[in-house]
């Protein structure tokens, strides 16, 4: 590692929090020089610290890690040594299981995975933590995406490059609780699905063709069976039924087009993925005593 690193720097989002964070952040600024905060002026979330910490970095190798000190640091000499020796672009750390998960949290995790899977071209391998070692050209390629929803698990994937991967077992926590409720990893996996995806859109198409193709054959049925039979009256809750389940089919399907259509329209009113906070501090030689 140290044939590697000549000289290093820290880079801290600081994603809108609310408790002493950015007081601590500008104290370990005081007494390392190699030391950048972004602050940000509210949360903006977990993709858009991602790319603003990759925005500002300028080493010809990136890590990315969280700040809950739940990823293995102490894997990072392993990390470059695997990069030297492999040859690669990319070095990633993987869970080997999902111990300390809940089971409905690794039931709803593993389904993910596969859903993603078969609707995606992109693959996402079950595991793979966004901590990660990175060289200066793929950090390159990544910025070069200017899509405002982003999905950095499947953008890292669609970029390529060479990878490799390196397995850890599980680590607890050691303080606090993750703030990632199953909704928020629900909206997180139907923005990945639809980032990288129009399988939805064909689906709907696909449940629409079959429901026309029911109702059609269902229709010459009804008109033979009068032929022969006559007309009796049908009962109401049959047709209520057929009905509502229409409507819920293209309900559905309106909500799958409309979730394209809002990133579209988001997509082109070009707004910023983040804002910056700028440094009131002073400078040490003009701080007044």
């Amino acid at each position: 590692m140290q044939n590697f690193i000549s000289s290093y720097e820290f880079i801290f989002v600081n994603d809108g929090s609310r408790d002493d964070t950015l007081k601590t952040l500008c104290k370990l600024q005081d007494a390392f020089k190699n030391i950048h905060i972004l602050d940000f002026s509210r949360n903006f979330g977990k993709e858009a610290a991602i790319l603003a910490g990759l925005r500002e970095c300028k080493g010809e190798y990136v890590v990315l890690m969280d700040a809950d000190l739940q990823d293995p640091q102490w894997l990072l000499p392993q990390m470059f040594e695997i990069m030297k020796d492999k040859k690669v672009d990319i070095v990633c750390v993987r869970r080997k299981d999902r111990a300390g998960d809940s089971i409905l949290r690794k039931i709803l995790s593993n389904l993910f995975y596969k859903i993603y899977g078969f609707i995606s071209e992109v693959k996402l391998q079950n595991g793979v933590r966004d901590f990660r070692l990175l060289r200066r050209e793929v950090v390159d390629a990544i910025l070069s995406l200017n899509e405002y929803h982003r999905f950095s698990k499947a953008i890292f994937e669609w970029v390529g490059f060479e990878r490799a991967f390196l397995d850890y077992e599980y680590i607890p926590r050691a303080s606090g609780e993750s703030t990632f409720s199953l909704y928020k990893l629900f909206k997180y996996g139907l923005e990945g699905i639809i980032s990288f995806s129009t399988m939805p859109l064909r689906l709907a198409f696909v449940i629409g063709f079959i429901v026309s193709l029911v109702a059609f054959i269902y229709g010459c049925v009804m008109i033979i069976r009068t032929l022969l039979y006559g007309n009796p009256v049908s009962g109401y809750p049959s047709l209520i039924c057929v009905v509502m389940f229409l409507g819920g089919v293209q309900l559905i399907v309106l909500g799958i087009i409309g979730e394209y259509i809002a990133r579209i329209y988001e997509q082109i009113k070009n707004r910023p993925h983040y804002i910056l906070k700028k440094d009131k501090r002073k400078p040490k030689d003009e701080q007044e005593f």
